[in-house]
């Protein structure tokens, strides 16, 4: 189990990963944000973004480098991967799908996908949302950690789950953080909605929202975007220099962490979702019913994070040495998108950056 922690933690953009907020009070002596973003590069991350947006107001701070070995410095219009951010998008087009009645929260796996998860009947697409399916992580399997650029299908990734023992028995309150759930939720919702699931993020979110800079894209990114630098660590401790990942793909990531975004999207998005744009208003208050994950509560698909300023909505998630980080107030009249282009960190880096996110969202209030 710890083994299985550790690599989820390296590879795939788990919401709980190291930087879950803080509830501390405020400091009046906190130091200026553009200062608190030069200690996160002078403590090792290429660079770093901050966008805030509040009451229409638009504040963008950027330091170092999105793409280190062309010396072409951090942007906000430039695209990045949102890891686990995907999440919220797929946990929207499924409950967009329950509201026009193309499936149900309630039916079961065994229903959508006959066979492919052991005890699937008594897993509901509910349980799958909110993590509280007891599923197995797949990124804990070695051969999704030795195998990065194999073009994985998401029916070889649930099966590398599957095949180990589940973690808990699937429960309305029980959380256990798994992107396998997310994997299985996007083969439900091509099987409910009859097409790809990139195409229906595509017609169903993206154009729709006018996210026109935000894509599904698993294999390589193209075009000028943030370059993820990827350290090689050993139970924790960071074993060597972060190689530049951008000329590799993300196969494994899937309806688990493969969309790409920019921070005016992922701000437009958030905006609409939290605003009732989205879902009527009885699926956003089950999307918004939280149960104790930890430090933060977690929905369908979206989570609240403590910070000294009150509840954070939204998602995080580290995918391919790139952090994202997307919170908003429950009303989203404040926003802020984070993005640090290296994981793992080293426990100063790690410090800076829980200081930089909690200042940065706070500093509006």
């Amino acid at each position: 189990m710890r083994r299985a922690l550790a690599a989820a933690a390296l590879l795939v953009a788990a919401l709980p990963f190291a930087l879950v907020g803080c509830a501390a009070s405020r400091n009046a002596d906190e130091p200026e944000l553009g200062t608190l973003l030069d200690r996160v590069v002078a403590a090792g991350a290429p660079g770093v973004l901050v966008v805030l947006r509040e009451d229409g107001h638009v504040r963008t701070e950027a330091r170092g480098f999105a793409d280190r070995s062309r010396s072409s410095r951090m942007h906000a219009d430039r695209r990045f991967r949102i890891g686990s951010v995907t999440k919220t998008f797929v946990a929207t087009l499924v409950l967009r799908l329950a509201e026009n009645g193309t499936l149900g929260l309630e039916d079961t796996v065994e229903r959508w996908l006959p066979g492919v998860v052991p005890g699937g009947q008594a897993i509901t697409v509910r349980h799958l949302l909110a993590h509280t399916a007891g599923l197995f992580d797949y990124v804990g399997d070695d051969r999704v950690v030795g195998d990065r650029e194999r073009r994985w299908t998401p029916r070889e990734l649930v099966a590398l789950a599957v095949a180990h023992a589940p973690e808990r028995s699937p429960s309305g309150r029980s959380f256990a953080y798994s992107s396998t759930n997310y994997i299985v939720l996007g083969l439900i919702a091509e099987k409910a909605g009859r097409a790809p699931l990139d195409r229906q993020l595509r017609e169903r979110l993206f154009e729709p929202l006018g996210l026109h800079s935000t894509s599904f894209v698993p294999g390589v990114i193209r075009g000028r975007h943030v370059h993820g630098h990827l350290a090689p660590s050993r139970q924790g401790i960071i074993t060597g220099p972060p190689r530049d990942t951008s000329d590799e793909p993300a196969w494994w990531t899937w309806a688990a962490g493969g969309i790409v975004s920019t921070a005016d999207d992922l701000q437009r998005f958030f905006a609409a979702l939290l605003t009732g744009r989205v879902l009527g208003p009885a699926l956003l208050r089950q999307m918004e019913t939280l149960v104790p994950a930890g430090r933060l509560r977690y929905g369908l698909g979206i989570a609240a994070v403590p910070t000294s300023c009150g509840s954070a909505w939204g998602h995080s998630g580290n995918v391919q040495g790139t952090i994202a980080v997307a919170w908003n107030t429950r009303d989203a009249s404040r926003q802020l998108v984070l993005v640090v282009n290296t994981y793992p960190l080293s426990a100063e880096l790690e410090k800076a950056v829980r200081r930089l996110q909690d200042a940065a969202f706070c500093s509006g209030s």
